[in-house]
């Protein structure tokens, strides 16, 4: 499944999935609620979500979603604070637009389903800041 809010983005989305094999896309969707309809009703192997998507005050969407699907954040974030802080969620995988290639998006729907995760090069940098910063000696 695809929760993007943008149309033209979810189209190119789906085009590039579409391209994989054994790849299937059972919904595409640009808006919070029905990401979790969706996800009730389809029950996605993996879920792809824009972190431009906004859930309904006081809703947890990615926790929500999660428990359906195993879901793979899509963010145009690049500072690894922000990175870091996204990934406390319940994601299992994390695309950078604008640093992963359509190969690596069909890899993290692959490993994602597979049971593992999926990092895209930004986002495993934000994970090694995170683990330096939790590391350093409280002054």
């Amino acid at each position: 499944m695809v929760a993007h809010p943008h149309p033209g983005e979810r189209s190119v989305i789906r085009t590039v999935l579409d391209t994989g094999e054994r790849i299937r896309v059972v919904a595409l969707t640009g808006d919070a609620g029905e990401a979790v309809a969706l996800a009730d009703r389809m029950r996605p192997t993996v879920t792809l979500l824009d972190d431009r998507i906004t859930a309904p005050e006081g809703t947890d969407l990615v926790r929500a979603l999660a428990r359906r699907s195993p879901v793979i954040a899509l963010t145009a974030a690049t500072e690894h604070r922000t990175i870091s802080t996204m990934l406390r969620a319940p994601f299992k995988g994390c695309l950078v637009y604008g640093h992963h290639e359509p190969a690596d998006l069909l890899g993290a729907v692959r490993a994602v389903a597979a049971g593992l995760g999926w990092l895209s090069p930004v986002a495993v940098a934000a994970v090694a800041w995170a683990l330096r910063e939790s590391a350093r000696p409280q002054a």
